[in-house]
């Protein structure tokens, strides 16, 4: 009887021992996550200086939205692991698809920017700008309300 108790309690403490590892893990997770919205926040920022004209770097236009385009293939993936937590919600893996497909497109409009920007300039992109300001559309669907 006593080696069971011996060996009950040691797997008690190991399952212990583990909930601050996962717990530690998956706030890794949550903050990755929160730094590349952040970098999408930045970067449309930035991007909505030089498109109203506030900032005379029409040439950086591009640059943005290719960085845009990739932090949105980056954010796919950081989401695939199902952490609720941050401000994220349960509803970004209930409605995968659509979550995924917002992503895709908005990589999708942020390559077509910078496609546009280096063929054309800023008269080209300036019009295909606003397709990357989108993010209240998402976030009224799977952020928490702060």
């Amino acid at each position: 009887m006593t080696r069971f108790v011996c060996v009950l309690g040691g797997v008690a403490l190991a399952a212990l021992l583990a909930v601050p590892a996962v717990a530690a893990e998956n706030k890794d997770i949550i903050d990755y996550r929160i730094n590349l919205m952040k970098t999408l926040g930045e970067q449309a920022s930035a991007m909505g200086k030089i498109a109203q004209g506030k900032v005379d770097n029409a040439d950086n236009l591009a640059i943005h939205a290719e960085i845009i385009a990739m932090t949105a293939v980056a954010a796919k993936k950081a989401f695939e692991p199902k952490v609720v937590g941050g401000t994220s919600t349960q509803a970004v893996w209930d409605n995968w698809k659509d979550f995924n497909d917002r992503f895709t497109a908005l990589e999708v409009a942020a390559k077509d920017v910078a496609a546009a920007s280096k063929a054309g300039g800023m008269d080209a992109a300036k019009p295909k700008v606003g397709a990357l300001f989108t993010c209240k559309s998402c976030h009224d669907i799977y952020r928490t309300k702060n």
